[in-house]
Parts: structure tokens; C-alpha cells; sequence
């Protein structure tokens, strides 16, 4: 470094007068961390404390989750993971979860939850506190009509169905056996469910046994195959 306008006594160019001179050349510092808020830091140490910082992209998404770019460490990417400011997390893509999956209504006392459990020997949908519902929406955001088909019972061994359960040899074949809680009917071996079945006639002939017949075959129950 050399001092421009300041003459010195002992002919030292490395001093600057405090006001009014000028400096040309490099200012060479100790290699040490600063002590005090103001200490003048060396290029040294500004590098040294820059290459521990993580770079991040030229820009983001608002309330993006930051993810690392390489194995550095030290330079960050965006990401699709969006954290709400209401604590929201919307997640394109898949999730994957290597261990349960618990959700409850409160982290600090819960009163009711359910959990996907894959760490037992098989795999467990588990709920407590609360019974459980199956509902249907007809758009994807959860407007419109709610359906309810099921309830699950807390605390009891019990299942409600308020829905036509279909027996079937596949998900998309035809119906073989019906169950319509909700209509209060039963069909079988493919047989269009229908409201409980009356026998009449008197039980001294053969009117009454002719009832029953034609009851069971309503049912498809049994093939009627007699005559009269």
C-alpha cells in the first residue's frame, strides 16, 4: 500500500493521513477472525467463512421447501413442497413413508386418530378414540352431496353399512350375491335384491308349500322345479 498526499518525517509511504489522502495498492490485514463488531475482516477470512455457506438458486418459490443440489452440501435447489403459513403441506408427486403413517387432531393431546402400520407383521389400518367413517364426494374437492356407506364402531365389534354390498367374483364383474341394507332387501346368485318374501296359503295343502316355493325362487334361493 502506498499513501498519496501525506508526507512523512520518516519518508513511511505506508501511512494515510486520517483526512484527505489517498491510498493505492492492497491493504493487507492479519489472517485472523475479527474481534469486535467493527474489526476489519481479511479476505482470508470472509473466503473461509463463505465456502461453509450454502448457496442457494437464482430464485423460488414462495414458501417452497429448499432441497440439496449434489452431495456438497452447499448448494441448495427449489422444490414443489410447498409449507402453507398455516402449516399446510402440498406435495406434488408421490409420498413415500418408510415407517406408520399416524394422523391425529392435535399433536399435544389427541382424542382421536388413525395410522397405516407397516411395522407389525402385517399390514394394519387402525383407528381409536373415534369411530370411522367411508364417505363418497362427487367432485375431488370434497363439494357437494356426502355419502356415507360405512361406519366403523369404536370400541365395539361392530361395522354399519348404509350401501348395497356386492358379492362378485371380480371388483368389475357381475353381481352374484346382494346385500341392500339401505333398501332392506337380499338377492342372490345374481338375482335383483328384493323386500322380504311372504308365504300364504294354508299349511293343510299344498297352497302354502306353493308359496314357499315361489318365495325361494324369488330370492333365487332354489330353482323351482316342480309341477303343479
Amino acid at each position: 500500500m502506498t499513501a498519496t498526499g501525506y508526507v512523512s518525517t520518516t519518508g513511511d509511504a505506508r501511512k494515510v493521513d486520517v483526512a484527505g489522502d489517498t491510498m493505492t495498492g492492497e491493504l493487507v490485514l492479519p489472517d485472523s477472525s475479527p474481534d469486535t463488531a467493527l474489526a476489519a475482516a481479511s479476505k482470508g477470512y470472509v473466503d473461509t467463512v463463505a465456502a461453509a455457506k450454502a448457496a442457494g438458486a437464482a430464485s423460488s418459490t414462495d414458501n417452497a421447501l429448499a432441497r440439496f443440489d449434489g452431495t456438497t452440501g452447499k448448494v441448495l435447489q427449489n422444490c414443489t413442497v410447498i409449507v402453507g403459513d398455516d402449516g399446510s403441506v402440498t406435495i406434488t408427486g408421490n409420498l413415500t413413508d418408510a415407517g406408520d403413517f399416524l394422523i391425529r387432531d392435535s399433536h399435544d393431546a389427541p382424542t382421536k386418530a388413525y395410522r397405516f402400520r407397516s411395522s407389525g407383521g402385517a399390514l394394519d389400518t387402525e383407528f381409536g378414540g373415534s369411530d370411522w367413517y367411508f364417505s363418497n364426494f362427487p367432485a375431488a374437492d370434497f363439494s357437494g352431496t356426502q355419502r356415507t356407506y360405512m361406519r366403523w364402531e369404536n370400541g365395539a365389534a361392530a361395522i354399519h353399512m348404509v350401501a348395497e354390498l356386492q358379492c362378485k367374483a371380480d371388483v368389475f364383474g357381475a353381481r352374484v350375491h346382494s346385500i341392500d341394507g339401505a333398501g332392506n332387501k337380499l338377492g342372490f346368485h345374481g338375482a335383483d335384491p328384493v323386500a322380504k318374501q311372504t308365504v300364504s296359503g294354508s299349511r293343510d295343502g299344498n297352497a302354502a308349500l306353493a308359496s314357499l316355493i315361489t318365495a325361494l325362487a324369488t330370492l333365487d334361493l332354489i330353482t323351482d322345479g316342480t309341477s303343479a
